[in-house]
């Protein structure tokens, strides 16, 4: 007999296969959300059953240390290994970017917007802090001026800033606007509204005033309006206090005055429409009067009350007084006068009896 041996050897030399479908994808992914390894691989081996292959799965990682940006901007390889009975392996490669692109987030509450007169105390910075997704975040303070539209108006601009590890930064700006909405004040005596005499006219005082804030300018004028007749008028006073800011503030002041009749003491009755008359200027103000004109010898040639330079006047004729004819025309010459007339700053108030006397000419050529 001979034999004849065969051997056949066999063997598992095939890796197992993943399952497609199971596998993870590369991924990008913040700090705070690394995904946990994978549980639900699959994967299948010519030789051994799906339930006797081993998947394993190991981690390698470029995070550094804490307190660094290189602890939340790191990558994960991520490596997933099925194994056969044979031990037959294959791997495939997750790889997973971390990264911290997330803006810190203020914890405090931030401090409003505010708006302040030139004299409120401003409030010191609030102390913020901030947190971060992956690490940790510090906040800084800048503070800027800008000018507004005077010296006393500006803004504060304050600026909070939280900045991560990583440089990823949060701002928060509060404004604080300062601004002088208050009139200066007078500091001097305010005059008060009265009455005076066209020769004695009280000087306009020098006022003072301060604000609350900065410099102040004061500015005067003057105004004369008109009365009710021709020898009384009103004189409007008017301080004006302003600020840098433009704020104002105003004291007016009115002076009622009356001035004394003015004589012109000479006449010309020639019709020329120049002098015709003995013109009393102002009498129309004072219609209590009277006047009388005497010539060189002391006899009354003119005399008559209520002179109003109108219908009640002296035109240099005679009234027929005496031996003088009426309506007869006066020679040139010196005469005399006598006017009495009751004055008054505006009919009430300020009466007094004035008698003003002199010499009237008369030329008749």
């Amino acid at each position: 007999a001979v034999d004849y041996v065969q051997t056949i050897t066999v063997e598992d030399t095939t890796d197992p296969v993943f399952d497609v479908a199971t596998l993870p994808a590369d991924a990008t992914v913040e700090c705070d959300a690394v995904p946990a390894a994978l549980t639900t691989l699959t994967a299948t081996d010519n030789c051994t059953a799906v339930g006797d292959i081993v998947i394993t799965v190991s981690d390698a990682s470029t995070q550094g240390a804490v307190g660094t940006c290189a602890a939340s901007n790191y990558v994960i390889t991520r490596t997933y290994t099925a194994t056969d009975l044979c031990g037959n392996a294959v791997d495939y490669v997750q790889t997973i970017t971390v990264e911290d692109t997330t803006d810190p987030v203020f914890v405090e509450a931030l401090p409003a917007d505010l708006v302040l007169e030139c004299t409120d105390v401003i409030p010191s910075p609030v102390i913020l802090t901030a947190t971060d997704n992956c690490g940790l975040a510090v906040v800084t303070f800048a503070e800027t001026t800008s000018a507004g539209s005077c010296p006393s108006n500006y803004y504060l601009i304050r600026t909070y800033t939280a900045t991560d590890l990583c440089g990823n930064a949060v701002d928060y700006v509060q404004t604080i606007t300062i601004q002088d909405t208050t009139a200066p004040v007078f500091t001097s005596a305010l005059p008060e509204d009265g009455f005076a005499d066209c020769d004695n006219i009280p000087e306009a005082p020098v006022m003072t005033a301060s604000d609350n804030c900065g410099t102040v300018t004061i500015d005067f004028e003057e105004e004369q309006i008109d009365g009710d007749c021709s020898n009384r008028y009103e004189l409007i006073r008017t301080w004006t206090a302003t600020d840098e800011c433009g704020n104002s503030t105003q004291h007016v002041q009115t002076i009622n005055l009356a001035c004394h009749i003015k004589v012109w003491n000479a006449l010309s009755p020639n019709g020329d429409g120049s002098n015709d008359i003995f013109l009393l200027e102002g009498i129309d103000c004072y219609p209590n009067n009277s006047v009388e004109v005497y010539n060189r010898w002391g006899i009354k040639v003119y005399s008559t009350s209520g002179y109003d330079n109108i219908t009640r006047v002296f035109s240099g004729y005679s009234d027929g007084r005496s031996t003088i004819s009426r309506n007869q025309l006066l020679p040139t010459g010196t005469y005399f006068y006598i006017l009495k007339y009751e004055y008054s700053f505006d009919g009430i108030n300020g009466k007094q009896n004035i008698e003003k006397a002199g010499y009237l000419y008369i030329i008749n050529k």
